[in-house]
């Protein structure tokens, strides 16, 4: 006779269970725009030009480019005491763009482990934290310059840049005492990890600390448009490079380039079109190694649950933006009556009563405009009375008068319907785009617009509005005294 546990696992027994990890890869990328390479030469070796920060996977990257070279001898200018400290307040500084840096920010120079070196980029780097790759260069200690890009500061001239990377050379870095060398052949190029936000993705815990691993590819764009670009990069086959997160640590290897990048003369060859108008262009992208599932990796890796969750922007401007242009359920007339002739625009009463506290005043008393649900406008043009509507119910002018696309006269004319229906934000709009394009012709108008509407600012004009508004001044007072 079978027992009732026959066919049932045995006692003890479990189930089968299975996991996952899966790796992936992040790519990002940036283009470094450098004008003016011929007034960066002769800047020094060990001397960089940065470009801005960016962003991928959750940490902040920087490129450095070394127009003379960045020599390998440990004789050379490393990470010193004060740029670790600078490393270490990266998250929470914005350099400029293309910043000179010095090589050095405080402190002697810091020795640091040789450079491993192998063939194709193979060679494994000192204390595993990186790899040579390439023309022997590889990650290597920190340049001193990607710890002042983080904070911003080594003393050193200021390039100005532009917002998507672009560092013009409009001025010669001071230099220090001593002679400079510019004679290394070679310019260099490397990428330095400075920062990271919240939520970093591809950090792996080693026995060097907390690392990310990742592919760089820099290319040196040919700029006559054959294709003839040079690029530099990691392969699959070589496995990816890893950099240090430990950026208070001096002896940490949180960059990565070359620096054998370029020879200096095939850069600047004509006949290769790396180099054109006094301008080089860089591109750099990464593809950043990230592991998902696994015990290990849950808490360091991957987004968080709520930035899974995507938020769209606020859209309320724009919904009302379609209610008013629909006049869907509309209950109330604005007529605009102009040459004998009228135009009906419907609205909604309640909008109107909430956002003007002229039109609150007049629907909420026993005037006619209030029971027969119509209010005439008689004295103002039509498109005017139209975008004060819409700016009720937006809070914004239409895109075809936003910025430089309000003109002057449609701004008086909107200036003075601002005050008279009691709009704050509407009058203030108007009276900066008055303020900008003050001059001789219009500067009475403005000042007498000012006077009539009480706009405070345009009624103080700065020293840019004074000469316009004497000139106008003494042109009344030459007619006035004829």
């Amino acid at each position: 006779m079978a027992s009732a546990a026959e066919g049932s696992p045995a006692r003890g027994q479990q189930g089968n269970t299975t996991s996952k990890t899966i790796t992936d890869t992040i790519v990002g990328e940036h283009t470094h725009t450098i004008v003016g390479y011929s007034l960066i030469k002769g800047i020094g070796d060990g001397e960089p030009i940065a470009s801005e920060r960016f962003s991928v996977g959750g940490h902040e990257w920087v490129l450095l480019f070394y127009p003379d070279g960045k020599r390998s001898s440990s004789s050379d200018p490393q990470l010193g005491p004060g740029d670790a400290v600078a490393m270490h307040h990266a998250a929470a500084a914005v350099p400029p763009p293309g910043m000179v840096m010095g090589a050095a920010a405080g402190g002697p120079p810091a020795p640091v482990p040789p450079h491993g070196a192998g063939a194709g980029g193979a060679g494994a780097a000192a204390g595993g934290a990186a790899a040579a790759a390439g023309d022997g260069d590889g990650a290597g200690a920190a340049p001193a310059a990607a710890g002042a890009a983080a904070a911003g500061g080594v003393p050193g001239a200021m390039i100005p840049g532009q917002h998507h990377g672009h560092a013009a050379a409009a001025a010669l870095r001071m230099a220090p005492p001593g002679r400079r060398d510019t004679t290394n052949e070679y310019a260099a190029l490397f990428v330095a990890l400075i920062g990271e936000g919240p939520n970093p993705q591809g950090v792996v815990n080693t026995n060097e600390g907390k690392v990310v691993r990742a592919f760089h590819r820099f290319t040196l764009v040919d700029q006559t448009g054959q294709g003839r670009d040079l690029t530099k990069g990691r392969t699959r086959e070589a496995g990816a490079v890893k950099i240090s997160c430990a950026r208070q640590d001096p002896n940490a290897r949180n960059c990565h380039g070359y620096r054998k990048f370029v020879k200096r003369n095939i850069l600047e060859d004509p006949a290769r079109g790396f180099l054109a108008n006094d301008t080089i262009i860089i591109k750099y992208t990464i593809e950043l190694v990230v592991s998902s599932g696994g015990a290990l990796s849950r808490s360091s890796n991957g987004p968080s649950k709520a930035e899974l969750i995507k938020v769209p922007p606020p859209s309320i401007g724009k919904d009302l933006g379609e209610l008013f242009y629909s006049g869907l359920n509309s209950d109330y007339v604005v007529v605009v009556e102009q040459d004998g002739e009228q135009e009906e625009i419907k609205v909604h009463r309640m909008l109107l009563e909430s956002r003007s506290p002229f039109f609150r005043g007049m629907l909420e008393s026993n005037m006619a405009e209030a029971q027969q649900g119509r209010y005439v406008v008689r004295d103002m043009l039509a498109p005017v009375v139209k975008a004060v509507l819409h700016f009720i119910y937006t809070d914004q002018l239409p895109e075809d008068l936003e910025g430089p696309n309000l003109e002057v006269a449609m701004a008086q004319h909107l200036l003075a319907a601002a005050d008279m229906y009691q709009l704050t934000r509407l009058r203030r709009i108007c009276e900066r785009r008055l303020c900008e394009s003050v001059d001789v012709e219009t500067a009475a108008t403005t000042l007498a617009l000012a006077e009539q509407n009480h706009a405070e600012v345009s009624k103080q004009p700065s020293p840019q509005q004074q000469e316009p508004l004497c000139q106008q001044r003494c042109v009344h007072q030459r007619q006035s005294c004829c």
